[in-house]
């Protein structure tokens, strides 16, 4: 389990320290993978979060999510936040037919937001949940996910790819979830991960949080896995988040002393 504060922008004073989880990237093909997000449930009700977050990929294709569906939704039926569980659509949920995975979803208590948006009040003051829709499949609408979003609302933004903050930056999000990369499946200390970047933004958002422009992005390296079925330092991850409205400081490169050029050498 990874712990961390989690920086929105905007956040209410009121909800400072307010609890949240997220898993993402299931990719429930087998009998294992349905185990594992079966102990990660029970690791999140551990955390006792306010809010629970699911950001897409649950099944890698059509034959598997009819196989695990059921499995799938007795699972998530086991959740026990405090306020509320919302869900986002990935790309390979919409290759195996997304209506039977969020009607799944429903049955099991969970909100699933495509191209909208939920107003919660706790502790007295307004977090708004957007989730938009996969942006690989052409079901990304970020104006419509903010349509009923007042300028003023702080927000907390569910999308599966974390590209998606390209065309959702002029929004101003206080916060984006993300999943998709499986964090870059394989780790190199100082370097990261050596596979090709499938994302516009950069390799520096496989995995973890980065700041972008004024707001941060965090990057869930998922459960499962999906067609390389292997993780080199990067384990299944699931997320347990503090948020908070203090922004980290930004890193500022340490000072060095000029190199003497051997032109001023003494003799």
């Amino acid at each position: 389990m990874r712990r961390l504060a989690l920086p929105v922008r905007g956040l209410p004073s009121a909800l400072e320290g307010l609890s949240a989880c997220q898993i993402s990237d299931f990719h429930v093909d087998r009998d294992e993978d349905l185990q594992r997000l079966g102990r990660a449930v029970e690791l999140i009700n551990c955390q006792k979060p306010a809010l629970v977050f699911l950001t897409g990929d649950y099944f890698s294709g059509r034959e598997t999510m009819r196989r695990y569906l059921g499995g799938f939704a007795r699972e998530l039926r086991k959740l026990r936040p405090l306020v509320g569980i919302f869900a986002i659509a990935g790309n390979h949920d919409h290759w195996a037919s997304f209506e039977p995975i969020a009607s799944a979803m429903a049955g099991a208590g969970i909100e699933v937001l495509r191209n909208s948006s939920r107003r919660l009040e706790i502790e007295g003051s307004a977090l708004t949940v957007v989730g938009i829709d996969d942006l690989w499949t052409r079901h990304a609408d970020p104006a419509r996910a903010f349509r009923e979003v007042a300028p003023s609302d702080c927000t907390l933004v569910l999308a599966h790819n974390p590209d998606t903050a390209l065309y959702t930056r002029h929004l101003h999000p206080g916060v984006m979830l993300c999943g998709h990369t499986h964090g870059g499946v394989v780790r190199l200390p100082y370097y990261g991960s050596p596979l090709r970047s499938i994302l516009r933004l950069g390799k520096r958002f496989y995995a973890g949080l980065n700041r972008y422009g004024d707001f941060y992005i965090y990057t869930n390296r998922g459960l499962g896995t999906f067609w390389l079925r292997v993780r080199i330092n990067c384990r299944p991850e699931v997320s347990c988040f503090h948020l908070t409205g203090q922004f980290p400081a930004p890193v500022t490169p340490k000072a060095t002393r000029p190199r003497r050029s051997r032109l001023h050498r003494a003799h």
